[in-house]
């Protein structure tokens, strides 16, 4: 007969997120083992510890279902956009937004290309996924093709990308984290430009300056690129009516028309474009679409004149997408939610939590609790929005006594969770982002400069707060008594 569920004390929930980090870090960044078997194995403790005070297995699971069913969404976007890149890739559509980026895009400035280019597509669509999953892995193929580092290549398409998720009006999370906070959106957004201004120029700056070491291999670059260019040109009919499939993303992004029908839409589109102009069979259209494409489809392949390097680029290029190419990322939630169902299911987290804010003394203090709280949610639990709600039900009392606007907890939740969300291996978007651009966390996450130093710019805000008001937001009285 199971025990009556008990809180555990803090002294075991501590001891229990020693092991989980432990186990994180040992398996992870030590070992490098997969991270599903990871995952599993900290469910084994997590569950392990739960059972001890009283909860049971049928708890978890219900939680599970219940967080699955919230992540459905997510996993149909994650297999649409698979999808959609198999299909782009056949249509021509990316091969065609390489040889364009091959004619006008100077090696010593991809880089900074890359992020600007992905902050215009974020803010006028509001997602980063769909901005790293079109135009970003179009960069990142450019970056292939030139032989330039593909990890600050995905830094800086990641870092562009979270700007309009971070900014834009038409983001779901800058929405959600406005909504969870109790701030208005556009006060929301305005003040997140404290970080968000200093973090853009930092960036700029430093792919500039990661950029500036490719000038000595520019000339060297420069011999490759008519090879590549004139390969692509007679693998595939290349014609501006193939981005007529990238114009309905973009088209339906602003719209805000429901993602996975676009998406379908649009691969669909591409499908048909192919069917049209390329030399491709039937069968070959849906292999595209459900495992992916492949350069041996092509049926010239071997006749094209090229050497073994630009052979060796042309595949890496062409050999991705498909539908089970995100089969491996959907595994890792599942694994990553059956993870924070059982750390949910214990108690553990939840006491932790409850101690610190009890600790909480000065307004330093409870921002940097708050965006602590914020990454630590979202590692666990793998998602920002639920981070978001978790998180204004510990700290609203905390930000009300120190007559703290709810713009500062908006912007601390941005900066602890979403703009980090995509740096932790186990996570959705860190997933997502891995595979879409064919660049693994750990090796981009040093170069997602944008995020890093929104972050940084939050702490040093929050520590400022003990000297000076500016980058603090305080109710105003009347504020005070519109809310109270």
């Amino acid at each position: 007969m199971m025990n009556a569920k008990r809180e555990p004390g803090f002294t075991a929930a501590m001891l229990l997120l020693a092991v989980v980090f432990i186990v994180f870090f040992t398996g992870i960044g030590m070992l490098n083992y997969p991270v599903e078997f990871i995952l599993i194995v900290i469910t084994i403790v997590s569950g392990f510890f739960a059972r001890y005070y009283g909860a049971g297995w049928q708890e978890i699971m219900q939680t599970f279902i219940g967080k699955i069913k919230d992540a459905v969404p997510a996993m149909l976007i994650l297999l649409t956009i698979g999808m959609l890149i198999g299909c782009w890739m056949v249509s021509g559509t990316i091969p065609l937004m390489v040889f364009y980026g091959l004619e006008i895009i100077n090696p010593a400035y991809l880089y900074l290309t890359a992020f600007l280019v992905t902050v215009c597509i974020s803010t006028f669509t509001g997602t980063s996924w769909g901005s790293a999953g079109t135009i970003g892995v179009a960069l990142v193929a450019v970056a292939a093709a030139m032989n330039v580092s593909l990890p600050v290549t995905a830094g800086a398409v990641i870092s562009g990308a979270y700007f309009g998720d971070k900014l834009s009006p038409l983001s779901d999370t800058t929405n959600m984290a406005a909504l969870a906070a109790g701030a208005e959106l556009y006060q929301s957004i305005r003040h997140m430009m404290y970080t968000s201004a200093p973090a853009f120029l930092f960036a700029c700056l430093g792919f500039w300056i990661a950029g500036s070491d490719l000038q000595a291999t520019e000339a060297l670059q420069l011999d490759t690129i008519p090879v590549m260019k004139n390969a692509l040109d007679q693998l595939f009919w290349l014609n501006p009516l193939l981005m007529v499939p990238a114009l309905l993303v973009f088209v339906g992004a602003i719209r805000k028309w429901d993602t996975v029908i676009v998406l379908v839409a649009s691969s669909f589109m591409a499908l048909g474009l192919a069917a049209f102009a390329q030399p491709f069979a039937l069968a070959d259209l849906v292999k595209a679409a459900i495992n992916g494409f492949h350069a041996s489809m092509i049926p010239d392949f071997s006749s094209v004149p090229m050497n073994e390097a630009t052979s060796k680029n042309i595949n890496t290029l062409l050999n991705r997408g498909g539908m089970y190419s995100m089969v491996s990322p959907i595994v890792v939630m599942l694994c990553a939610f059956l993870f924070a169902s059982a750390l949910e299911v214990s108690g553990g987290l939840n006491v932790i939590l409850q101690r610190l804010v009890k600790k909480l003394t000065s307004v330093t203090s409870t921002v940097l609790a708050t965006m602590l709280t914020s990454s630590l949610l979202v590692a666990c639990t793998g998602n920002a929005v639920i981070s978001f709600f978790l998180v204004k039900n510990m700290y609203d009392p905390c930000f009300k006594t120190k007559k703290l606007h709810m713009v500062n907890m908006s912007r601390a939740m941005e900066s602890g969770a979403t703009l980090l969300e995509g740096l932790f291996p186990w996570t959705i978007s860190g997933m997502f982002m891995a595979k879409t651009l064919g660049v693994a966390t750990l090796e981009y996450a040093p170069w997602v400069l944008f995020n890093l130093s929104c972050f940084v710019m939050a702490v040093l805000y929050a520590v400022l707060a003990r000297w000076s008001a500016f980058g603090t937001r305080y109710e105003t009285e009347n504020e005070r008594g519109i809310t109270s």
